[in-house]
């Protein structure tokens, strides 16, 4: 397990332990940038929850957010915007599975596509390990309400305890992506099933295809995140190793058979060209058409980067960049790319660790967290800076913000794991003019 991921871990632990500072922090800023371009962003809404860790993941499309709640909360929350925008508030519907436990993690990866939403629960019961499983939701014929439990519950035929099936969840039409990179000390090397809804409608089933690496080894973590855009699906692995570098990390691009989905192994495989050893390339993945962008927390002595890919003229092959994120102002341990999503031209990406002045633990802004909108020059992908820092309006002392991260438009949505005395939150941001 590399630095940067041991980390993080600290990270969550360290502020929960501190938790009780978080009621004196400053309640100063109002979580809006403007980008040199002239773009400006603002927060719209904060979204809450009486679950706890909420904003462990978030998920957009349309005008309906869903926001998971893992490892304590285990339920996930759809927020339907109002007739007058995006306004602070609180679920709509809560999701929960039929068959929960205590030991759930359920809400640990959320994904939606318009009128359904996934939901991965990496560890489904207690006792002895659990394969993992994802829960399907399909909006009822009065809309998202009440409380509701699964249409379909999606497992691998072949997965075994510990393999954490819906650790990372993707939705794209009628297609569903699970991740299974496995639980520490990560005794296989990880793989991604496909699930394809029937004709008739979702019903509980196993995979229809499961995706693999040519020359995969144990601990490679593949699928630690996943993401499907049409027939495509990228999937992360940052323990793989690239050259004498342990750790690096890469994603895999899989692109879908005239046939349908099948057993497979990659199609390509991105890696980055200045890559080091524990970068962890792949702790995040997003696609969206011909584009990549994968988070590589590790980078940069841990500030973090965001990777972006492009599939050549003639479809995806093995590659290297075309473009590193980094964050202007960033410090060492930032973890930028601990959260990734890409729509269009733009690229968000987390940064739980960022704080806004100082790493001072009396400080307010120690660890308030950040996401950051990195928008496509007109001459294509190129290296380049944030356009914008997106920080919640009352998001302070520990709140992690970009724990999690999704943009559907011109809409982001980003959770912080421990604000609100761990309560967590998701806010709801949007740029206030053209791109």
């Amino acid at each position: 397990m590399s630095v940067a991921r041991l980390t993080l871990i600290f990270a969550l632990t360290l502020t929960l332990s501190l938790s009780t500072l978080a009621a004196a922090a400053d309640q100063r800023g109002a979580g809006v940038s403007a980008s040199p371009a002239g773009e400006s962003w603002a927060q719209l809404a904060k979204l809450m929850s009486s679950s706890a860790s909420f904003g462990a993941s978030v998920a957009i499309s349309g005008n309906s957010i869903v926001v998971g709640a893992a490892p304590y909360g285990q339920t996930a929350s759809v927020f339907v915007e109002p007739t007058g925008g995006w306004a602070n508030m609180s679920q709509t519907a809560t999701l929960a599975p039929s068959d929960g436990t205590t030991c759930s993690r359920f809400g640990a990866a959320v994904s939606i596509s318009g009128n359904t939403i996934a939901v991965g629960d990496p560890e489904d019961s207690c006792g002895i390990p659990q394969p993992g499983a994802v829960y399907v939701f399909v909006e009822p014929p009065g809309g998202w309400s009440g409380r509701l439990t699964e249409t379909a519950k999606l497992t691998a035929s072949d997965a075994v305890g510990g393999d954490a099936v819906g650790a990372a969840v993707s939705i794209d039409g009628n297609t569903v992506v699970a991740g299974a990179a496995g639980t520490y000390p990560f005794t296989t090397g990880g793989a991604a099933y496909v699930f394809v809804e029937p004709a008739s409608g979702w019903v509980n089933a196993t995979q229809t295809a499961k995706l693999t690496e040519a020359g995969g080894q144990t601990g490679n973590e593949l699928g630690f995140s996943v993401s499907v855009s049409g027939n495509t699906v990228a999937a992360g692995a940052p323990g793989v190793p690239v050259g004498a570098n342990q750790a690096q990390g890469a994603a895999y691009v899989y692109v879908e058979p005239a046939g349908g989905w099948t057993n497979e192994t990659q199609t390509a495989k991105l890696t980055a060209s200045d890559g080091q050893q524990n970068d962890d390339l792949g702790f995040s993945v997003s696609i969206s058409g011909q584009v990549v962008a994968a988070g590589a927390i590790g980078s940069n002595q841990i500030q973090g980067a965001a990777y972006v890919f492009a599939a050549a003229p003639g479809g995806w092959v093995s590659t290297t960049q075309v473009a590193k994120l980094t964050a202007a102002g960033g410090n060492a341990e930032d973890q930028l790319g601990t959260s990734v999503a890409t729509d269009g031209n733009v690229v968000v990406s987390g940064a739980p660790w960022y704080s806004h002045s100082s790493n001072d633990l009396t400080s307010p802004f120690f660890h308030e967290g950040a996401a950051y909108i990195f928008v496509k020059p007109t001459n294509g992908w190129t290296s380049e800076t944030q356009a914008a820092t997106l920080t919640g309006s009352d998001a302070r002392f520990g709140a992690y913000l970009g724990t999690s991260a999704a943009i559907s438009g011109k809409t982001v949505v980003s959770g912080a794991l421990f604000n609100n005395r761990n309560f967590g939150a998701g806010y709801v941001f949007s740029t206030l003019s053209g791109q």
